[in-house]
C-alpha cells in the first residue's frame, strides 16, 4: 500500500507516481503477488532512475525526477516493487541471513570490491525483474529491450581506468544481455553481443558470453545454500577475467 508520495525534487509529479504505483499493484495482484508493507516514494535529484530501500516495517521507493518524466515510470515501480516482493518473500538474493553467510564464503581481492558489488546487485536484480517483467515486459513494446541496449551502448563507450573496472562494465553488460536472454527477448545475432564482445576484446578478456549465461540462467528459487554456491561461481568467473 502506498502512504505517501513526496516530492523533494521540486519538480512535481506526485500524482503520476501515485498513478503509475496503482496501475502497477493492479498488474501484480493478477498474478497473486501484493506488498505487506506500507511504501512511501519520494521524487528527488538522483543520478540513476531509483531505487528502494526496505525495513522490517516500512519501504521507500526513490524515484528520479528524469524518472517522472519519461515511459519508463512503471516500468522502475515495477522492479524496485520486485525488490520489495523478494525481500518480503525472504528470497535468498535479498536475505540478511544469507549475505551474512556470502561474507564468510566468497573471496574477492580489495581491488575487486566495487565491481563485484555492482555484479552482485544485478544479481538482484534479475529476481527482481523475474516478477517485474510479468508486469512491464507483456504490453508488445520494446521498451525493455530499449533499456538495456542503451545501457549496454554505454557502458562500452565510456571504458574504465583499469582492468577491474572493465570487469565491472563487462558484467553489467553480461547482466543486460543474460536478463534479455533470460525472458527471451533477444536474438543470438543481435547487435549487442557484438557491442559487448568487442568491449571485452579491447580490454584483454573474455567475458560477456559466461556472465550472459549465467544471469540468464540463475535458478528461479534455490535454497540458501545453493544460492551461495552460484555467488561463489560469479566471482570466479570474474577473478579468471582478472587474471588474464
Amino acid at each position: 500500500m502506498l502512504v505517501a508520495v513526496v516530492d523533494r525534487s521540486g519538480r512535481g509529479g506526485t500524482r503520476k507516481v501515485k498513478a503509475a504505483f496503482e496501475e502497477v499493484t493492479e498488474k501484480y495482484a493478477a498474478h497473486g503477488l501484493a506488498l505487506r508493507l506500507p511504501v512511501t516514494a519520494e521524487i528527488a535529484r538522483m543520478a540513476i532512475m531509483g531505487a528502494s530501500k526496505s525495513t522490517s516495517d516500512r519501504h521507500t521507493l526513490f524515484v528520479s525526477a528524469r524518472a517522472v518524466e519519461s515511459d519508463l515510470l512503471d516500468g522502475l515501480i515495477a522492479h524496485e516493487m520486485g525488490h520489495m516482493l523478494r525481500t518480503e518473500a525472504g528470497h535468498p538474493s535479498h536475505n540478511s541471513e544469507v549475505f551474512g553467510a556470502l561474507q564468510h564464503e566468497v573471496k574477492i581481492p580489495r581491488a575487486a570490491e566495487g565491481a563485484f558489488g555492482q555484479a552482485f546487485n544485478h544479481i538482484q536484480d534479475v529476481y527482481a525483474d523475474d516478477l517485474s517483467f510479468l508486469v512491464f515486459a507483456t504490453d508488445g513494446s520494446d521498451r525493455a529491450y530499449e533499456f538495456f541496449a542503451a545501457w549496454v551502448d554505454g557502458n562500452t563507450s565510456a571504458g574504465g581506468t583499469n582492468r577491474w573496472q572493465n570487469i565491472g562494465l563487462a558484467t553489467s553488460n553480461g547482466f543486460a544481455i543474460g536478463n534479455l536472454l533470460r525472458h527471451k527477448l533477444i536474438a543470438s545475432n543481435d547487435k549487442l553481443w557484438d557491442l559487448a564482445r568487442s568491449f571485452d576484446q579491447k580490454s584483454g578478456f573474455s567475458l560477456v558470453d559466461d556472465l550472459a549465461a549465467f544471469y540468464a540462467n540463475l535458478p528461479s528459487d534455490p535454497a540458501p545454500a545453493a544460492f551461495v554456491g552460484e555467488v561463489k561461481r560469479l566471482a570466479q568467473l570474474m577473478s579468471r577475467a582478472a587474471a588474464t
